[in-house]
């Protein structure tokens, strides 16, 4: 244990004691961390340094901020720019589609299928004439109509087309496209249009279509379970070429002839099979058949 000394002081140690605390009072309160350095006689200690190490973080922080909205802006204006250019595409691209679309009473099919014979003759023929003619004045030319005529003909449609093309433009610049407005001006153009089956007839249609290429037979894939197709004994690979007295050259043409005429009536449908004419009969309405697009020799029917 140790050894506490209870003997009173000694004059000499109180002494030293009282100056000691004299000399501690004149320097003033210093704190001491273990480790420190210490403080030269009268020197004040130092300022923390936290919050000058705080304000430093915050003025990096904004300055990081500001750097990251300056690039966000500058990205929200590429991709206005890029949204404007989008838009004149988009606009430019209706403008043909109006095109494409008015060029189907060509073919006196939907809309949606004449846009491949309009791509289709652009391919066949990138140039816009050459000395035997365009495409369409040759299919014409080799479905039995004369040069003149055909010449003719494809000069009234280039015309028509040009003005719905305009009409669109127009319409886009001027912001109304799609109004009441629009839509009577393209119909008016529309009325002036007559079907190129209708101009030339069934036969040269036919011959005309198969000199471009397209499809111009209605072939039979499938024949329904207990359907009048079924009863009247169509197969499938059949190829229909009439319904009554209508001549069939595509998949909308048969439909449309179903849908016509008296309900149940009995109707004559000619078909080949096998390169061997047949003639079945089936009431008017739904055969009951799947039917696809196909193309044949006019000369075989």
């Amino acid at each position: 244990m140790p050894v506490i000394d209870l003997r009173p002081a000694s004059p000499r140690r109180v002494a030293v004691a009282a100056l000691l605390v004299a000399a501690l009072a004149g320097l003033g309160y210093v704190t001491w961390r273990p480790g420190a350095a210490p403080l030269a006689p009268g020197a004040a200690p130092a300022t923390p340094r936290e919050p000058a190490a705080a304000a430093g973080d915050s003025g990096r922080a904004a300055s990081a901020l500001a750097s990251q909205v300056g690039r966000l802006t500058e990205t929200l204006a590429a991709e206005r720019a890029a949204r404007q250019r989008l838009e004149e595409r988009l606009a430019s691209i209706e403008a043909q589609l109006t095109h494409l679309y008015a060029a189907a009473s060509d073919t006196a099919a939907s809309p949606q299928s004449a846009v491949p014979e309009v791509l289709a003759a652009a391919a066949a023929d990138p140039s816009p004439a050459d000395a035997a003619g365009t495409s369409m004045e040759r299919a014409l030319i080799a479905a039995g109509i004369d040069a003149a005529t055909a010449t003719d003909i494809k000069r009234r449609r280039d015309e028509l087309t040009m003005a719905e093309i305009t009409l669109s433009d127009q319409a886009t610049r001027e912001q109304w496209l799609d109004t009441p407005r629009f839509a009577q001006a393209m119909a008016t153009l529309a009325a002036q249009r007559t079907s190129l089956r209708d101009e030339i007839g069934d036969d040269s249609y036919d011959r005309y279509l198969a000199a471009r290429g397209e499809p111009n037979r209605v072939r039979v894939d499938e024949v329904l379970a207990e359907t009048a197709a079924a009863a009247a004994g169509l197969q499938a690979g059949d190829v229909v070429l009439r319904y009554g007295a209508a001549r069939i050259f595509a998949p909308d043409d048969l439909v449309t002839e179903t849908r016509g005429g008296t309900a149940g009536e009995v109707v004559r449908v000619e078909v080949l099979r096998q390169g061997q004419r047949l003639e079945v009969t089936v009431p008017r309405g739904p055969l009951g058949v799947r039917i696809a697009a196909s193309q044949g020799s006019p000369d075989e029917g």
